[in-house]
C-alpha cells in the first residue's frame, strides 16, 4: 500500500515538473486574440522587479519602452512565479486582436492571496482602463466580485493593446494570468467550485464526526484533531479566496491574515495531535520535546502574522511545516516498525501531507513552476491526510480493543490450568466484551440518527414537517437562479390562517397544533415535487411555485387554496372547524427582481386580502 502511494506521488511530481518544461520549449510567438475561449498569458509576460515597491505606472511604461523589462525568450508559464518576495513586480504584455472576436473578455490573476494587484490596459499607448484588486481590498470594491482577481475588458477587432500589471504581496507572489471569454470563465469556475465543495464537504463531515466521537469518548485527541481540521480549512479557504468571498468580505485584514495565520493555527493543533497519537514513541526516542516545541513555534508564527511581520511569518510557516511533516513521518515510521495501533494509516497520511507541503513550499520559493498540481498540492495533500488520519483514529481504536481482548483471553487461558472456575469467568468476560461491542454499535447508530435528526431539524419545521425559513431561503435562491437561466417566472404565495387565535382560545393549543398540521398536510399536497411549502412561523405558510406561465395559473392556485381553507378540519375533541385562508401572491420577475421586495409584496397582498375580507368565511 505504501509502495503504491509513493509511486503515484512520484508520477504526479514528475508530471508537474515535465509539463511546464515542455511548454517552455515551444517557440515564442506574438499573442493574437481570436476565436479561442481562453489564453494562458503568463509565459509571454515581460518582467520588471522594483525593490523600492513604489514605482509609478508612468515610470513603468517608460522603463518598458526603454527595454528595461526582462523579455521572455520562450513561452515559460513558470516565469511569473516569484516565490516569497517583498519586491514590486511589474508585468507587461503586448497583444493584437483578429478581425472577428468577442467583445467582452476577462483577465484573471488566479492567485487569491496577493495583497495588491493593479491592472492597466492601453491601446496604442492610450490608457483605456485601470482597476485595483487584492486581498487587502474589500470584496465589494473588486472590479469583478470573484474569489480571484478578475478584470473586465472590452476588446475591438484588429487592434493592438498593451497590458500592465503591478503586483505586491507579503506572502507568496505568483501571478498566473489567463484571458477568458465570459462563458468560459464561468464554466471554469463551476469546475473549481465543484472541487472545493467536495473538499470542504469531506472536511466538514470529518469535523462533525470526530466532534461527536469526542463528546462520546471524552478523548482530547479527537478535539485536537477537530481543531486541526477547522484551522486548516480556514487556511485553505484563504489560499483559494473563499474567506474574502464568503467569510469576511468586508474585513480585508482578516482575509489577508487567513492563509498564513490559518495554517499556523492548524500547525499548533497538528503538532499536538502527533504528540498525543504516537503516545510513547517520542518518549522512547527522547524526542518528547519535539512536537510541543513545534506547536509553540507555530503559535509564535501565528502571533507574528497578526502582530508583526506577515512576510516573516509566511517564510516561517513554510519552514516549520517541513520540519513538522518530516518529524511526524519519522516518528510514524518508528511506530509502524514497532506495530503501534493506527501507525500504518498515520504514516500514509503524513506521506501525502509531506508531499503536498514539499511541493507547495518549493512552489512558494520559486523552485517549482505554477500549474494545476503545484498550486493545489496543499489542497490535495491535506484532503488525503485528513481522510487517512480519520482512518488512523478508527484503526487505533480497533487495534487497542483487539489488543485488550487478546490480553484478557490470554490471562483467562493461563488461569484455566489452575482452577475450573476460571472457565466461567472467561465466559462472563467474553459476554461483557460482546455487550460492550453492542453498546458501541448502538452508540454509533445513535450518533448517525442524531446527525440525521439535527440535519432535518435545521431545515424543517418540527410540528408540520414542512420546510422552515432557512430551507425556504435556499430554495428561493435556487429558484431565482433557474428563473434567470430559463426565463420563466415563479410565484411566492403567503398564506395566513384567519381565525387561528380564535381556535386556540376556544379549543386550546393542542387543537391549534392539529389545525396547523392539517393545513400543512393539505398545503403540502398542492405543489409539484419541484415546488416548496414552508411554515415560517405561527400560522403563516409560504408556497414557492416554479414554472408559472400566466395569471390563469395563479387564479387556479388561489381558488384551490381557498377551498383548502373552507374544508372542515376534524379535531381530536370531536369537533370540526373551518379556518379561512388569507392569500397573498407575488410573481418573480413580473412584480420585482429583489427577493426581499418580492416577499414584502406577497405579504402585503395577503394583509390586504385579510382586511378586505377576500379570504373567505371561517366557521369554528
Amino acid at each position: 500500500m505504501l509502495k503504491s502511494v509513493f509511486s503515484f506521488c512520484q508520477v504526479a511530481i514528475l508530471l508537474s515538473l515535465w509539463l511546464p518544461q515542455s511548454l517552455a520549449s515551444s517557440a515564442l510567438a506574438p499573442v493574437v486574440v481570436g476565436e479561442e475561449t481562453a489564453y494562458t498569458l503568463s509565459g509571454w509576460m515581460s518582467v520588471y522587479r522594483d525593490e523600492t515597491s513604489d514605482l509609478p505606472f508612468t515610470d513603468a511604461v517608460r522603463l518598458y519602452q526603454a527595454g528595461a523589462f526582462e523579455q521572455p525568450a520562450t513561452v515559460d508559464p513558470s516565469r511569473t512565479n516569484f516565490g516569497l518576495t517583498s519586491d514590486q513586480i511589474w508585468l507587461a504584455l503586448e497583444f493584437s486582436t483578429k478581425a472577428e472576436i468577442s467583445e467582452r473578455w476577462f483577465f484573471e490573476v488566479a492567485h487569491a492571496s496577493l495583497d495588491y494587484v493593479d491592472f492597466y490596459l492601453l491601446e496604442d499607448g492610450e490608457q483605456l482602463a485601470h482597476f485595483r484588486s487584492g486581498d487587502r481590498e474589500p470584496f465589494h470594491e473588486k472590479p469583478v466580485r470573484h474569489r480571484n482577481h478578475v478584470f473586465p475588458a472590452r476588446l475591438s477587432p484588429d487592434r493592438h493593446y498593451q497590458l500592465f500589471l503591478s503586483v505586491r504581496s507579503a506572502g507568496t507572489l505568483t501571478v498566473p494570468v489567463t484571458l477568458w471569454q465570459e462563458d468560459s470563465l464561468w464554466a471554469s469556475d463551476q469546475q473549481t467550485y465543484s472541487a472545493l465543495s467536495l473538499y470542504y464537504g469531506v472536511l466538514v463531515a470529518l469535523l462533525v464526526y470526530n466532534l461527536f466521537l469526542f463528546f462520546s469518548l471524552r478523548d482530547p485527541l479527537y478535539l485536537t484533531y477537530v481543531g486541526f481540521i477547522a484551522c486548516l480549512g480556514v487556511g485553505q479557504a484563504g489560499l483559494s479566496g473563499l474567506t474574502g468571498q464568503f467569510l469576511w468580505p468586508e474585513t480585508p485584514w482578516l482575509v489577508h491574515l487567513s492563509p498564513t495565520a490559518g495554517v499556523a493555527a492548524a500547525g499548533v493543533f497538528g503538532a499536538l495531535f502527533v504528540h498525543r497519537f504516537l503516545a510513547g514513541t517520542p518518549a522512547r526516542l527522547k524526542l518528547g520535546w519535539l512536537m510541543p516545541g513545534l506547536s509553540i513555534a507555530y503559535g509564535v508564527t501565528f502571533l507574528t502574522a497578526i502582530l508583526g511581520s506577515y512576510h516573516l511569518a509566511a517564510i516561517s510557516v513554510n519552514l516549520i511545516s517541513m520540519v513538522l511533516v518530516a518529524g511526524a513521518l519519522f516518528l510514524g515510521a518508528v511506530s509502524l516498525l514497532r506495530g503501534e495501533p493506527g501507525a500504518r494509516f498515520f504514516v500514509l497520511a503524513w506521506v501525502c501531507f509531506l508531499l503536498g507541503v514539499l511541493v507547495i513550499t518549493l512552489h512558494n520559493v520559486g523552485i517549482l513552476p505554477s500549474n494545476s498540481f503545484t498550486t493545489n498540492a496543499m489542497l490535495i495533500g491535506s484532503a488525503m491526510e485528513m481522510l487517512l488520519l480519520s482512518l488512523a483514529l478508527a484503526d487505533r481504536i480497533n487495534e487497542l480493543q483487539r489488543a485488550r481482548v487478546r490480553a484478557q483471553k490470554q490471562a483467562l487461558r493461563s488461569r484455566q490450568k489452575v482452577l475450573e472456575v476460571v472457565k466461567e469467568n472467561e465466559r462472563q468476560l467474553e459476554s461483557r466484551v460482546a455487550e460492550r461491542t453492542r453498546e458501541l454499535e448502538a452508540v454509533n447508530l445513535q450518533l448517525r440518527e442524531s446527525q440525521h435528526l439535527l440535519e432535518k431539524q435545521a431545515n424543517h419545521d418540527t410540528l408540520t414537517g414542512l420546510a422552515n425559513r432557512k430551507l425556504l431561503q435556499d430554495r428561493i435562491m435556487g429558484a431565482k437562479a433557474r428563473a434567470r437561466r430559463s426565463g420563466e417566472s415563479f410565484a411566492l404565495v403567503v398564506v395566513d390562517l384567519n381565525k387561528f387565535k380564535q381556535i386556540n382560545d376556544t379549543f386550546g393549543h393542542v387543537a391549534g397544533d392539529e389545525v396547523l398540521i392539517a393545513i400543512g398536510n393539505r398545503l403540502g399536497a398542492v405543489p409539484r415535487g419541484s415546488d416548496t411549502v414552508a411554515r415560517i412561523g405561527g400560522d403563516e405558510f409560504v408556497l414557492l411555485l416554479e414554472g408559472i406561465h400566466g395569471q390563469d395559473d395563479l387564479d387556479r392556485i388561489e381558488t384551490h387554496l381557498a377551498r383548502i381553507g373552507d374544508s372542515p378540519i376534524p379535531l381530536s375533541c370531536g369537533t370540526d372547524v373551518r379556518v379561512g385562508l388569507s392569500i397573498g401572491i407575488a410573481l418573480y420577475p413580473d412584480d420585482t427582481r429583489d427577493l426581499e421586495r418580492l416577499f414584502s409584496l406577497a405579504d402585503a397582498a395577503m394583509y390586504r386580502n385579510k382586511q378586505n375580507g377576500k379570504a373567505g368565511s371561517c366557521e369554528v
